[in-house]
């Protein structure tokens, strides 16, 4: 595994892992797998800029990889946690990977 994904699953599952947390709070509602995968693509795009991976198509390839290699595991974790339209809203407009784990505390 390159560093690059290394890294990028782990971003990925740090921000599914924060959304967690929001399961003890009780509100919002449960999250679908729809908003769970675009929590992680945001995260995943955003962690690829980071790293100043900037072409479409290896955006693209590197977001198809994590989900070809974690996906199905990392959205299953995800679907059902509760989540706020309010999270979603804040994951929409991050700017940084970092940003979507925030929003999700």
């Amino acid at each position: 595994m390159t560093r690059h994904r290394a890294f990028l699953g782990t971003a990925a599952v740090g921000a599914l892992a924060t959304l967690c947390v929001l399961t003890a709070a009780g509100c919002g509602h449960p999250a679908t797998r729809e908003e769970c995968l675009s929590i992680l693509n945001k995260s995943a795009e955003l962690k690829l800029k980071e790293d100043k991976v900037e072409d479409p198509e290896q955006v693209e390839h590197r977001k198809q990889q994590l989900l070809d290699a974690k996906g199905e595991e990392l959205i299953g974790q995800c679907v059902g946690k509760r989540i706020t339209d309010a999270a979603l809203r804040c994951v929409d407009r991050a700017t940084d990977a970092a940003a979507v784990d925030r929003c999700l505390y």
